[in-house]
């Protein structure tokens, strides 16, 4: 299942040398990876037009979005519905993911006195939101595939 927990407030320290390096080797192919994620979006966005979902706006005449993640909220779901969406997607080779679980639903922040019912529009947004793969490598096929997976599984 996609789901964490944050047990206790800490530190996130993520990039090392070796991961900065590798992020200014990719800076040169930065134009391209970002043109093939906005063509993976505009297929993903083409693919779900007619269904029941509300997709994140990546692409508009007065903005860009570098299409870092491909956000969907399943309409009239639950997080019942959406977690059993994840698992069928996952049993047919689809990794999904939710972004984010709100800061109030975590042990750590649960045991700091937070509650979700006081964040009823952090709640609203995780319900029944969902996150696709959106990364370079991915072929027109496997895109199709994607939507081809949600479609039956929702």
């Amino acid at each position: 299942m996609w789901e964490y927990d944050i047990v206790y407030p800490a530190y996130k320290c993520n990039m090392t040398d070796i991961v900065a390096s590798i992020g200014l080797g990719q800076l040169k192919r930065y134009d391209k990876m970002l043109g093939r994620r906005r063509q993976i979006v505009k297929m993903y966005n083409e693919g779900f037009k007619d269904c029941n979902v509300d997709v994140l706006n990546h692409l508009d005449s007065n903005f860009l979005s570098n299409c870092h993640l491909y956000l969907m909220r399943l309409r009239g779901k639950d997080e019942v519905s959406r977690n059993n969406v994840i698992k069928e997607m996952a049993e047919r080779g689809v990794a999904t993911n939710v972004h984010y679980k709100p800061l109030p639903m975590h042990t750590a922040y649960k045991k700091l006195g937070f509650d979700i019912k006081d964040y009823p529009n952090a709640f609203d947004m995780y319900r029944n939101e969902i996150t696709l793969p959106l990364h370079t490598l991915l072929t027109d096929e496997q895109v199709e595939y994607v939507v081809r997976m949600l479609k039956e599984s929702i």
